[in-house]
C-alpha cells in the first residue's frame, strides 16, 4: 500500500555522482581529524599547551549537538544554507591558523573551527537520510568514507607524527571540496521530504522504530568506544581505522559484484567486531593479540558508521522529521554513557574490555531482529516504485506479497506457502514485515486489536513460523527465491 508521500519522497532522492561522494566524505575526515589535533598536548607554531580551556571546547560541542538537533528539528529547511555558512566560516578560520596572530585570536579561530564542525555533524546524517537515494548512501558510507578513513589512519598515525602546519593545510584542502559539496546541493525547500503529518494517515511502525533507535545507541556506544580503546594502544587507532577504511571497500564489493545488500553482511562485521574486543580482553594475558584486537574492531566500527542507512529506511515508511535529530540525540547520548564507563571502570581496563564484548554481542542479537524488517521495506519500496513507473501513477497500492505467487517447476504447480492465506491474511503479513505492531496494524485495516491476533494465530502454522521475525525472514526468503527463479 503505498501513500502518494512516500512515492513522491522516494521521487526527490538525489542519485549523487561519485566526486560530489567524495567532496561530502571530507566532512568526516575535517571532524576527526580536527578533534585529534585539539589534544591539550598540541603544539601549534610553537605554542604549548593549546591555548584552549578544554572544559569549555567539551562544553561548546555539546552545546553545538543540542543546537544541532533543535534546527533540524525547526528549521530543515535551512540546512543546506546553514551548511554554506558554516563551511564558509570554517574556511575563513582555518585559513586565519596561517597567520601569526596573538593567543586571544588563536583561540577564537580554534574555537570557531569546533563549532562549525559539531553543529555539522547533525547535519551530515540529516542530508544522508533527507536527500540521498539507497544506492548513493551505501556508495557514501562505504567507498567515499573508506577514503576519509584513509586519511584519518594517516592523520592519527604514530609512525610518522603529522606536524599542525601540514594538518592546517590539509583543512583548508578538505574544505574547499566541501563547500562545492554544499553549493552543489539544493536549497529549494520543494528539494526537502514531506515530513507526515496526523491528518497524512500514515502510522509509524513503532516496532521497526523501537528497535532501530535501540540498534542506533548501542551502535553509536561501540562507534566511539573502538577508537577510544585502540588509543590505549601504539599503533592501534591507526590500525582501527586502517583497517575500518579498507573493509569499507570490501563492503562495496559484496554490494556492487556479489549484489550482497550491506544490511546482510552487517552481523559478521558486528561478530568480528565482538572477537576484537574479547581479543583486547584476552591480550591482558596474552599482549601479543593486541593488534590483532584493533584490527577487528575496525570491522565491528565499519557497521557503526550505517546508522543514516537506517535512518533512510524508516523514512520510506514513516517520514518524521524526527528521525534524524533523535539518531544524534542518541549518538550525544552514546559519548557521554562511554564516558562514564571509562570513568567506572577506570581501575579495571580488562572488565571495560569484557563489558564492550558484551554490548557488541547484544548488538548482534538485536540487529538480527531488526534485519528481516529493514529488508522487507527494500524490497517492497523497490517493488511500489517499479509499478508505480510502468503506471505513471504515484499513488497506485501495490503489494510485494501478490497471488501469483506458485512457482512451476517440471510442469508441476508447487505452491508457495503464501497462496494458504486469505486477502486479509496476506495484509496483516505485509504489515508485519514492515514492522508494525498489532495495534498499528489494526489503526490501518480498520478492524480490532483482538481480530489482528486472531489472524496472526492463523497465519503462523500456515507459514510454518512461530514470531514475527521469523515471518519476515521467510518472507523476505520466498521472495529473494522468486526474484532468482523469474
Amino acid at each position: 500500500m503505498t501513500h502518494p508521500i512516500l512515492s513522491d519522497n522516494q521521487k526527490k532522492r538525489l542519485e549523487q555522482p561519485w566526486w560530489m561522494l567524495i567532496f561530502f566524505s571530507m566532512f568526516n575526515f575535517w571532524q576527526m581529524g580536527f578533534i585529534y589535533f585539539i589534544g591539550p598536548s598540541l603544539t601549534i607554531n610553537g605554542k604549548t599547551p593549546l591555548p584552549i580551556d578544554m572544559d569549555n571546547a567539551t562544553a561548546l560541542i555539546a552545546l553545538c549537538y543540542v543546537l544541532s538537533i533543535m534546527w533540524m528539528i525547526f528549521l530543515p529547511k535551512f540546512i543546506i544554507l546553514t551548511q554554506r555558512i558554516a563551511t564558509s566560516v570554517a574556511l575563513v578560520s582555518a585559513l586565519g591558523l596561517f597567520l601569526p596572530v596573538q593567543d586571544n585570536i588563536l583561540r577564537f579561530l580554534i574555537y570557531a573551527q569546533i563549532f562549525c564542525c559539531c553543529l555539522m555533524i547533525g547535519f551530515e546524517s540529516f542530508i544522508m537520510i533527507n536527500f540521498f537515494s539507497e544506492n548513493s548512501n551505501i556508495k557514501h558510507l562505504t567507498v567515499a568514507y573508506g577514503v576519509a578513513l584513509l586519511m584519518i589512519a594517516f592523520v592519527q598515525n604514530d609512525f610518522m607524527p603529522v606536524r599542525f602546519p601540514t594538518f592546517r593545510t590539509a583543512i583548508v584542502a578538505v574544505l574547499i571540496p566541501l563547500l562545492i559539496f554544499f553549493f552543489r546541493m539544493p536549497a529549494d525547500t520543494k528539494a526537502l521530504p514531506c515530513y507526515v503529518k496526523k491528518g497524512d494517515g500514515l502510522t509509524a511502525p513503532r516496532r521497526m522504530l523501537l528497535g532501530t533507535y535501540i540498534l542506533v545507541f548501542i551502535s553509536s556506544l561501540m562507534g566511539v568506544s573502538g577508537p577510544a580503546i585502540s588509543g590505549e594502544v601504539q599503533h592501534g587507532v591507526f590500525i582501527t581505522y586502517m583497517t575500518d577504511a579498507l573493509v569499507s571497500f570490501l563492503l562495496y564489493a559484496f554490494y556492487k559484484k556479489g549484489n550482497i545488500h550491506p544490511f546482510r553482511i552487517i552481523p559478521v562485521f558486528m561478530g568480528l567486531g565482538f572477537m576484537g574486543f574479547l581479543m583486547m580482553f584476552a591480550a591482558s594475558y596474552a599482549s601479543v593479540l593486541t593488534y590483532i584486537g584493533c584490527a577487528l574492531i575496525g570491522f565491528g566500527m565499519v557497521t557503526c558508521q550505517m546508522l543514516p542507512l537506517y535512518g533512510s529506511v524508516i523514512m520510506k515508511s514513516y517520514p518524521s522529521r524526527y528521525i534524524t535529530p533523535i539518531i544524534i540525540a542518541l549518538a550525544l547520548i552514546a559519548v557521554i554513557v562511554q564516558g562514564s564507563m571509562v570513568e567506572v571502570f577506570r581501575g579495571s581496563p580488562t572488565m571495560l574490555y569484557l563489558t564492550y564484548a558484551v554490548i557488541m554481542a547484544i548488538l548482534v542479537i538485536i540487529y538480527m531482529q531488526i534485519e528481516p524488517f529493514f529488508m522487507f521495506t527494500l524490497r517492497k519500496r523497490i517493488a511500489d516504485d517499479n509499478i508505480a513507473g510502468k503506471n505513471e501513477i504515484s499513488d497506485t497500492q501495490t503489494s510485494v506479497i501478490t497471488e501469483d505467487d506458485d512457482k512451476i517447476i517440471s510442469g508441476k504447480i508447487v505452491e508457495d506457502p503464501l497462496n494458504l492465506l486469505s486477502k486479509r491474511e496476506r495484509e496483516v503479513v505485509e504489515l508485519i514485515c514492515l514492522g508494525y505492531t498489532n495495534k498499528d496494524i489494526a489503526k490501518i485495516l480498520f478492524i480490532s486489536e483482538h481480530t489482528v491476533k486472531d489472524h496472526t494465530k492463523k497465519i503462523y502454522p500456515k507459514m510454518g513460523v512461530h514470531s514475527k521475525v521469523e515471518l519476515a525472514v521467510l518472507v523476505n526468503k520466498l521472495k529473494v527465491n522468486k526474484e532468482n527463479d523469474s
